[in-house]
Formats: C-alpha cells, structure tokens, sequence
C-alpha cells in the first residue's frame, strides 16, 4: 500500500511489491491471482460480512434491515482520514476501477445466490435485488470517497454518509413511486428543492 501510495498503483510493478515485502514475484502470485487483488484484499473479508450479515440476522429482520445495519456499521472505516489515501488510489488508476466494477458484480452474484437460499424465490428475482442492494453498497462506497478526497472526515463525514445510506435504502425499500411524490412536494415546496 506504501509503493501504490507513493508511485501510483499502475505504476509500481509486482516485482517491485515482491522486493519490499521480501518474497519471490510466484509467492505473490500464489496469493494473489492478479495485482489489483493486492490492492482489494479484503474483498474475501466484505464478502463474508455479506453474507454473515443475511445468514445471522436476528427473527423477523429483513435482509434489508440486516445489510442496512451492516452497512451503517462500515461507516466510520470510511469516514476516517486513513482512507482517503485508499481514496486516492483508487481515482488515479483506471485499472483499480475496473476491478472495482468486477468486485461488485462477484458480490451481486454471490448475493443473489444467499437470497435465493434464504428465500426460496427465483434466481431472477434475487438476482434484482442482490442487484438494488449492491448498487446501494456501491454508491456509498462512492460517496465515502469523493468525502475522504474532498479532506471531510471524522463525525461531520460519518452522519452525511449515513443519511445518504439511509436515503438510499429508503429509496429501495419505497420505490420509484415514494421518489416521484418526493420530487413533486420538493417542485411545490420554494426552498425546498436542491
């Protein structure tokens, strides 16, 4: 993280990662299929919070529910000044957000797969909303970032990440239909509208 922080993650070769952390460019390969898995090593770890988060959720809590609590939980990780460095990274190499896109897709398929256990309703129909509920994931991660690179941190950055979590879950579990009669009370509301 130290190379990709200093030279910029597209230009620091696996040669390079394997000198600083003292093993051969194969031992690398052996844990890491690519280099941007270097970099998103903690996927394994995000995806396994996923799915705990649907499989342990208390009786009578929506997977809904479940995945919003775990995502209000990862709010302060993202929200504190360390990740604006991770931030950074990320907006400086194409590569890193391609990859970013391919991590997310892995999780709708994943999540689509627990929905459908816990469910029991159609692959079609879990796939929808593994792919509503990873949209919202994507998006916050989004938004957590343009606050890190904007130097927003700490307390204030925590509450707008939350209420832009909230909204957007809000915004799934309501529909379209709740955002239209939003939209048409912020028209008729002087002020209101942003």
């Amino acid at each position: 993280m130290r190379l990709f922080a200093t030279s910029g993650f597209d230009h620091v070769t696996v040669v390079e990662v394997a000198a600083a952390a003292g093993v051969s460019e194969k031992t690398v390969f052996n844990y890491f299929p690519a280099k941007e898995d270097l970099f998103f090593d903690e996927v394994p770890k995000r995806e396994a919070a996923l799915l705990d988060a649907i499989s342990s959720r208390e009786p009578g809590e929506s997977i809904l529910a479940a995945l919003r609590r775990l995502q209000v939980g990862e709010c302060p990780r993202l929200c504190s000044p360390s990740f604006a460095t991770f931030a950074r990274i990320i907006e400086e190499s194409p590569a890193l957000r391609a990859k970013e896109l391919e991590v997310m897709a892995h999780f709708v398929r994943v999540l689509t797969h627990s929905i459908q256990s816990e469910l029991q309703i159609s692959e079609r129909d879990a796939r929808i909303a593994a792919s509503l509920l990873i949209s919202i994931h994507r998006q916050v991660f989004h938004a957590a970032r343009k606050q890190a690179l904007a130097g927003k941190h700490g307390a204030t950055a925590i509450k707008q990440l939350h209420a832009d979590l909230v909204r957007a879950y809000e915004i799934l579990e309501h529909g379209l239909g709740g955002l239209e009669a939003a939209s048409k009370v912020d028209a008729a509301t002087p002020g209101l509208a942003s």
